[in-house]
């Protein structure tokens, strides 16, 4: 796993952290309504926005929305008035605090040209032995009913059964609260991820995000509910289907464990290990600020995915254009813009560039370097070594081709 996955991941968690942080501190508040709870639920609402914006936004709004009516049943009668003002206070200091990244975040989506951040799509769980229509009817109950038990075979069933119980013991008032809330919190997030889709990209990083506060609570809940549930026979029932779930899963994670041990054997796996001498090489002719051209698709099998691995990791540079999958989240273009860019590029290094291909790489997308290597069909068929917008810089017969853009 790279370290732009890593931290991708450890943001998100983040998110979730701070949205069930955030319930928690509502649950206390509707007891004790204090000012530092009030300046506090705001910094951390702001914080888990801006560390995700469907998981800290989306999905935290959604769930706060549905919990009003427990906030206010919460409330003692003479003090709601009060409470209520705090409350509206946080709510205008966290969108304060949020508001340069609101905006930047609308700019970006508008930037785009979509039709819309969101739109309703059930998660589609069965395949291709169901007929289409009928696929989508069966859908709806095979997420709760097939994918979510299989996902979390230790958690969901586990989680929901003692998060269910401890809302309804009769314990005292703020726990009870507590767990409702994050109750509503967690059914806010598996609701989002089985009806809602974002359009920002290939993936639904919605749906994909919006189930981590949920995980998360029904993790919690589970190791609660195994050794507190109110009922010797309610414990029992939920250690069982927790660790029954651990159980079945442990082929699959020995699978994953081991698969993430041995490796995955690629094709350009031996160039990818020289490269670190062809970007030393870049470097010397790339001063900190420039843009740098290359493949976008250059070891593209070191991945599961599209992306121009060497250069994301080794460049120490900012490049043209690093692919269509980093142009998703980074670009703020239109669908139809990004995938003509994306295209140009390749057809480039591909060695079919087409007039006006190599100015363009110069002057529109002002790229200073550009790099080709034996791997690209430019390199029989090079498109920079006849025209002016570009001069030999360094070049290895075996290795690379370094060209500089002609001042």
């Amino acid at each position: 796993m790279s370290t732009t996955v890593r931290a991708a991941l450890r943001i998100e968690a983040h998110a979730a952290s701070g949205a069930i942080a955030s319930m928690l501190l509502l649950a206390h508040y509707t007891q004790r309504p204090k000012l530092s709870y009030v300046v506090t639920l705001a910094l951390v609402v702001a914080a888990s926005f801006e560390s995700s914006a469907f998981v800290g936004g989306v999905t935290f709004a959604i769930a706060v929305l549905a919990v009003v009516p427990l906030l206010l049943g919460a409330i003692e009668r003479k003090r709601r008035i009060t409470a209520i003002l705090g409350l509206t206070l946080a709510g205008a200091l966290a969108l304060g605090l949020a508001a340069p990244f609101i905006r930047d975040q609308l700019a970006f989506i508008a930037a785009r040209g979509s039709d819309g951040a969101i739109g309703i799509h059930p998660f589609e769980v069965l395949g291709t032995m169901f007929p289409q229509t009928l696929r989508r009817v069966l859908d709806l109950p095979a997420y709760w009913l097939i994918l979510l038990p299989l996902e979390f075979p230790a958690s969901f069933i586990a989680g929901a059964i003692a998060l269910v119980a401890m809302m309804s013991t009769r314990t005292s008032i703020p726990e009870r609260t507590a767990a409702s809330m994050l109750g509503v919190l967690a059914a806010a997030g598996l609701a989002i991820s089985w009806l809602l889709v974002s359009r920002l990209g290939d993936n639904n990083d919605l749906g994909l995000r919006a189930v981590l506060p949920a995980a998360m609570i029904l993790i919690a809940f589970a190791a609660v509910g195994t050794l507190a549930a109110p009922q010797r026979g309610l414990r029992r029932a939920i250690a069982v289907f927790a660790l029954g779930g651990f159980v079945l899963s442990l082929p699959d994670t020995a699978t994953m464990i081991y698969s993430n041990w041995r490796g995955t054997d690629a094709a350009d796996g031996a160039v990818f290990a020289q490269t670190p001498e062809l970007w030393s090489a870049v470097r010397r002719h790339a001063p900190v600020g420039a843009r740098v051209a290359n493949n976008p698709l250059f070891l593209q099998d070191l991945t599961p995915w599209p992306a121009n691995l060497s250069w994301a990791l080794l460049a120490d540079r900012s490049s043209c254009f690093a692919g269509r999958e980093l142009a998703i989240p980074f670009a703020p273009l239109p669908p139809e813009r990004r995938d003509a860019i994306n295209d140009q590029f390749i057809r480039l290094f591909a060695g079919e560039a087409r007039s006006g291909d190599v100015g363009e790489l110069a002057m529109k997308y002002d790229c200073d370097v550009v790099v080709v290597v034996p791997q690209d069909g430019a390199w029989a068929n090079d498109p920079f070594a006849a025209g002016a917008d570009y001069r030999l810089a360094d070049s290895r017969n075996d290795r690379w081709r370094i060209y500089v853009k002609a001042r």
